[in-house]
């Protein structure tokens, strides 16, 4: 597992074995983090990061950029952060202003689930796989229709649904990240998907891609909200 052309930070792979959570550890909504402390480039327990940690593995680990990075990261800390670090299931949070939000491609909103909303759901997670229109891949059009999907779902159903602007940006960005982290040629294995949202661990032989930069994220926001209007049309 990883990327063989890993930087001396993580020179090592035989170390970064894979370890599912234990029920003493904290794991938040984003099923990416919680596979970099399964296989401990975080802290496995999950507890007390400061940024700097989560800014390296998230640039040597997940190819994002510095400044991609660093704009996640001054979010997450500002509103969940305490004596400067952060444990994973702190960013459970569920605010107008917070990381987290309604509408998830694989967790209930907070409301539908009892204050859960950092817990996979199994059924969710299936109905987005249903977007696969050949049952092989989830494209960028499946994904944004996963999304529209979501969104609508959650704001018929959820009396306290909570969306707005930068919730908006926020969901096309995670999905753009998400193409970015496993996709190849604009679409993800359905058997990748499946390993990374329900196990939170990396397909055999994944490598990260080239850096994910404000460009890049531009161009695959771009392109999912193109689908996305098509979709609604």
């Amino acid at each position: 597992m990883g990327n063989s052309k890993s930087t001396s930070s993580f020179a090592n792979e035989s170390e970064y074995a894979y370890q599912p959570a234990r029920a003493t550890d904290s794991r938040s909504p984003c099923p990416a983090l919680n596979a970099l402390a399964n296989h401990g480039y975080l802290p496995r327990d999950g507890k007390n990061i400061p940024p700097e940690v989560l800014q390296r593995v998230l640039q040597e680990k997940m190819g994002l950029s510095w400044i991609a990075t660093k704009t996640i990261l001054r979010q997450a800390y500002k509103t969940v952060g305490h004596d400067g670090v952060l444990s994973l299931s702190d960013l459970c949070y569920h605010a107008p202003e917070s990381i987290e939000h309604d509408g998830s491609l694989s967790r209930l909103d907070a409301y539908l689930s009892n204050n859960k909303q950092g817990t996979f759901n199994q059924e969710r997670f299936n109905k987005f796989l249903s977007f696969s229109k050949d049952g092989k891949y989830l494209t960028t059009e499946d994904v944004a229709a996963a999304r529209l999907y979501f969104k609508a779902d959650s704001r018929a159903n959820n009396p306290q649904f909570i969306w707005n602007k930068d919730i908006e940006e926020a969901m096309w960005t995670e999905a753009s990240i998400l193409l970015h982290i496993l996709g190849k040629h604009g679409q993800i294995l359905i058997e990748d998907a499946r390993l990374f949202f329900e196990q939170e661990t990396f397909p055999q032989g994944w490598q990260k891609h080239p850096s994910f930069g404000v460009r890049e994220r531009y161009s695959a926001v771009r392109a999912l909200k193109s689908a996305a209007r098509r979709l609604e049309k």
